[in-house]
């Protein structure tokens, strides 16, 4: 099923990011470190017991002790085995009178475990800023296929019951999705507006939004329910299943033979603000309509309402200040914006104005045509006829924006029928057009596209 595929792929991806992100115990790499470079030196002095450094060997193998420490923990770890191994010098062979101090030895294993570790240090940065962009961008890629999935059920409900409820269900989605982040819905009221919203979509004659109790489980009271109310046990083994897995859980889901006995049909996971988690317990569905399509639109669902308890708390402040702004520019900004502050991955909002009225619409829908794959934009209208297209470039720096007023001041003179001497010498200000750049994580994102857009009063 497709939610079962989207939670496991979004399993993965926490469990590729925990990997890359994680670091050992302070106690694990001081073993490690003690050990390694003891096992070396004993190996060394089982080979020549008269020098165990191998100070006068052709290669100086004890190195590699500090070298795959400092590669693997960084410079301070490398150190440490150096320290050791000047100490186990000192007690092996400083008391000899006819001992001299290696010190080119010392001093050339001391710098290139240095420069190992700085190596080793400077790649687990670089790892760590592309692990974090590429969650981003596996994130998104989840995000749309779920509004895939929304735009064909949207399209299939259409078609079928067009006369009995002319809104889409894409429609109806987004108005829940804006009217949570604006803080309209928190709690009780979040829980049943979203079972009016499931009882729209979805057949369900009896079901329950539960909050979950401080240890978790499904012990708290009754948020909201609709028809009859079936008691629900915290150890009811489709609800465990759901909570264990934190996904949505049925009677077909692979549960143990002996723990298959349960009152209820579904039991999904909510998020219903910053803190506020419950579970959906359907309980009673008609018998067709217990099917994998249905199961699906209702993973789907539940995940898409609780997307918008898990943004930043930017995004109802952004649309505070630009109420016409879209919700899924309002959270991809709140996205990107920390991951620019967190981890100094910049990414760019290019606003262009365009201020000629007579070919103002017409060169913003040009312009719309030349944003790249992964930009979100956001089009507006102004007063006295001016036009206002606002660009969302994730994870680029100045120079990708350079190179994007560029292509779009070239194409916008191809478009005119400029010649070639005319295109290359075409720049937006001749056309009538102002161009403004913004980079998140340098100031507060409300504040500063609230300055920017907020004066010009654009018009959805």
């Amino acid at each position: 099923m497709l939610a079962s595929r989207l939670s496991a792929d979004a399993t993965a991806q926490d469990g590729l990011h925990a990997l890359v992100s994680s670091r050992t115990r302070p106690a694990w790499i001081a073993l490690e470190v003690v050990v390694m470079t003891v096992g070396v030196i004993a190996l060394g002095h089982a080979v020549a017991p008269r020098d165990p450094l191998l100070v006068q060997a052709a290669i100086p193998w004890s190195w590699f002790a500090p070298i795959l420490v400092a590669l693997r923990y960084g410079v301070l770890a490398g150190l440490a085995s150096m320290l050791i191994e000047l100490l186990a010098w000192r007690l092996l062979q400083g008391g000899s009178p006819e001992a001299v101090f290696p010190s080119l030895h010392f001093l050339g294993g001391l710098l290139l475990t240095m420069t190992c570790g700085e190596f080793s240090g400077l790649w687990r940065s670089r790892i760590r800023r592309l692990a974090q962009a590429n969650a981003y961008l596996e994130d998104r890629i989840e995000r749309v296929t779920k509004r895939l999935f929304m735009v064909q059920r949207s399209h299939d409900v259409l078609e079928q019951d067009l006369l009995l409820q002319p809104s889409t269900l894409r429609q109806a989605l987004g108005d829940m999705r804006r009217r949570s982040l604006a803080g309209e819905l928190s709690g009780p009221g979040a829980a049943r507006a979203f079972l009016d919203f499931l009882g729209v979509h979805g057949q369900i004659e009896s079901a329950q939004v539960l909050a979950l109790g401080p240890s978790g489980q499904a012990d708290g009271p009754v948020l909201a329910h609709v028809g009859q109310i079936v008691p629900v046990h915290p150890d009811d083994p489709l609800v465990r299943h759901a909570l264990a897995n934190q996904r949505l859980a049925h009677l077909q889901s692979d549960l143990p033979a002996h723990e298959a006995a349960t009152d209820h049909l579904v039991a999904a996971p909510l998020t219903l603000g910053q803190g506020e988690h419950a579970l959906l317990v359907v309980s009673r569905m008609p018998f067709l309509a217990l099917h994998d399509e249905a199961l699906e639109l209702m993973a789907v669902l539940c995940s898409a309402f609780s997307d918008a308890a898990l943004v930043g708390a930017e995004v109802p402040e952004l649309l505070r200040h630009l109420p016409d702004c879209p919700v899924e520019f309002a959270e991809e900004c709140s996205r990107l914006d920390r991951i620019a502050r967190d981890f100094r991955i910049p990414s760019q909002i290019v606003v262009l104005n365009f201020d000629d009225p007579a070919r103002a619409a017409t060169q913003r829908r040009w312009a719309e045509r030349r944003a790249r794959t992964p930009d979100v934009i956001w089009p507006g209208s102004l007063a006295g006829g001016r036009e206002r297209l606002v660009t969302l470039m994730p994870l680029v720096g100045r120079a990708a924006v350079d190179g994007y007023l560029r292509s779009v001041a070239l194409w916008l003179a191809q478009r005119q029928g400029l010649g070639e001497a005319e295109q290359e010498q075409a720049d937006l200000a001749s056309m009538g057009i102002r161009a403004e750049t913004v980079t998140l994580g340098d100031a507060p994102l409300a504040r500063t596209l609230g300055t920017l857009l907020g004066s010009t009063g654009a018009r959805p």
